[in-house]
């Protein structure tokens, strides 16, 4: 019977996903998502659908067996995809430096709501050297309560998120990821009955390039690195070179 409700269920969702079809609905404004950057910054290159990095797209990433890009791409994009470091949007370019502080305030934008939680994670490129599903789960960011997650109910708009930092954590380079996980899917839950939020939902993700210092100090002035230049060998042989003799006609006259 459970199984029955199961298929009905799974269905039902799949049908309903075809009607509703899907649009951008969220970015992430400070610190800026790489593909928002442009709105800020003209030398960034532009994504006017910035507020649509959902994995693809509800089907394509159950198409994906539920896997979604680092940033929010289509996994099955060739490498690195458009969002990721090296991609299209992924310049490395700094936006935010958070100094001496303990917390991030972030911003994000809303468009649609779809219900669900927001979750933010860090990824310390000082550390790691490239992004990761490793990286970014090393540190996943406390918001005040001590909770991982932040539900926004029927919030539109305008949504500040206040979250700590790792302690300790200080890098020239990390990158902040947010992800909103909806909850408006009607799904099978894990006890085998139906209901709103249940199942898979639709994902969006945003990266953004900051720095988490110190001190001004740090940002000014970076510390000088030791290079070490081999030094190649080189042998002089002495050579005899006979000069001849310049003889001053006034003296011997």
């Amino acid at each position: 019977m459970k199984q029955a409700v199961r298929v009905l269920l799974s269905v039902f969702v799949a049908f309903s996903c075809l009607l509703l079809g899907t649009e951008g609905h969220g970015r992430m404004m400070s610190p800026v998502g790489r593909s928002s950057r442009w709105r800020y910054d003209s030398s960034a290159p532009t994504n006017y659908d910035d507020t649509g990095l959902y994995c693809g797209g509800f089907w394509k990433q159950t198409e994906n067996g539920g896997l979604c890009g680092l940033c929010g791409d289509d996994w099955s994009l060739e490498q690195p995809r458009p969002n990721e470091l090296g991609g299209k949007y992924g310049a490395g370019v700094i936006v935010e430096s958070y100094i001496a502080t303990t917390t991030a305030e972030i911003v994000v934008e809303v468009t649609a709501n779809h219900l669900g939680n927001f979750q933010f994670h860090l990824c310390d490129l000082d550390e790691f050297g490239s992004e990761s599903d490793d990286c970014f789960n090393k540190y996943p960011l406390k918001f005040a309560d001590g909770s991982l997650k932040q539900d926004i109910n029927t919030t539109m708009g305008t949504i500040k998120s206040t979250v700590d930092l790792p302690s300790g954590v200080q890098c020239e380079h990390c990158v902040m990821r947010w992800t909103y996980t909806a909850g408006n899917n009607w799904g099978v839950c894990e006890d085998g009955t139906g209901a709103m939020g249940c199942g898979d939902q639709e994902t969006f993700v945003n990266c953004a390039d900051i720095s988490i210092l110190s001190s001004v100090k740090s940002l000014l002035y970076k510390p000088l690195q030791t290079v070490e230049v081999p030094v190649k060998e080189v042998i002089v042989e002495e050579v005899a070179v006979e000069v001849p003799l310049e003889v001053n006609e006034t003296e011997t006259s």
